[in-house]
């Protein structure tokens, strides 16, 4: 009776793990985005940003894919901290969308900034891969 409840279960998981295969890559590379913004790895986000990617902030203020490298790898734009919650992803082929909350502290020539965000993100797959085409938030 064990085994069969343990093979039962073993099986359920396999099932459960593979419906969310496909996004697996897009779910990883939206959490992998944060992390390489706050470590401020420009290689990383260069694989991870499109080359016509409007990154949207809730000033008003946008950025390209050289404009976002360029200030974070100058020093110009700090994350320091990036915690995001309410996350709701919708796939639909090659396009996603990621909405979230989130709360940034930042640093912006200097200045520490800390904001409490609605965040839509826009990931298209290209050649097996998610990149980021569009980003934008508004203060709550």
């Amino acid at each position: 009776m064990r085994v069969s409840l343990t093979i039962l279960l073993l099986f359920i998981s396999a099932i459960a793990h593979a419906k969310h295969a496909p996004y697996y890559d897009l779910i990883s590379n939206i959490k992998n985005f944060d992390k390489a913004l706050v470590a401020r790895d420009t290689i990383r986000l260069k694989e991870l940003l499109d080359d016509e990617i409007g990154y949207g902030h809730s000033n008003g203020w946008i950025q390209t894919k050289r404009d976002l490298i360029n200030d974070l790898y100058n020093g110009k734009l700090t994350y320091t901290k990036i915690s995001t919650s309410d996350e709701i992803l919708v796939v639909k082929d090659k396009n996603a969308s990621m909405r979230m909350t989130a709360e940034v502290d930042i640093v912006l020539n200097g200045s520490p900034m800390q904001f409490k965000l609605k965040v839509l993100q826009v990931w298209v797959k290209k050649k097996k891969h998610w990149v980021l085409f569009a980003r934008q938030s508004v203060k709550v």
